[in-house]
């Protein structure tokens, strides 16, 4: 039995645990009925830019030697202009670019951070709050524990050891 297992509380997205450990559970705590992803990632951003032209939803992420794979699921956090941060499905066009789908189809450009080590994600679509134990030894995270949520409706607890 493990007796070092620790938690943190998180009200907006960010580092929870900088340092390596294992994710071991969580508890998301949804405020409203409104349906979102809530991601917990290895903590390794990597930065690139961005662009979707008007009228398409296409848009179009360029990060040198992102390293992904067709179908792959990662974390965009949008950090200028109007793209919309959230988990997304990639179709990788080259070594530096890839494409995701979007929701909105206006013309926006800029600046967005990646995190494509996706340890645990969850799907929430009604304001009741859940626990979920990872069994076992849990899930690594090598770098830290990254938490996303594209919604400021919600609180997580994450416990780690």
């Amino acid at each position: 039995m493990q007796y070092d297992v620790k938690s943190v509380h998180n009200t907006v997205s960010g580092v929870a645990v900088p340092f390596r450990t294992r994710l071991k559970g969580v508890i998301i705590s949804p405020t409203s009925s409104t349906t979102f992803n809530t991601a917990f990632c290895d903590n390794v951003a990597q930065t690139g830019t961005y662009a979707r032209v008007s009228p398409s939803t296409t848009l179009t992420v360029t990060i040198a030697n992102h390293g992904l794979v067709n179908n792959q699921r990662v974390v965009l956090s949008f950090t200028s202009g109007t793209g919309v941060s959230d988990v997304y499905t990639v179709t990788v066009l080259t070594a530096n670019t890839f494409t995701v789908t979007t929701a909105a189809s206006t013309s926006t450009s800029g600046n967005v951070t990646m995190y494509a080590d996706i340890l645990a994600e969850f799907d929430c679509s009604t304001a009741t709050s859940f626990y979920t134990f990872i069994p076992g030894e849990g899930v690594l995270a090598r770098n830290g524990i990254y938490m996303f949520s594209p919604s400021a409706t919600v609180t997580t607890t994450i416990f780690y050891g």
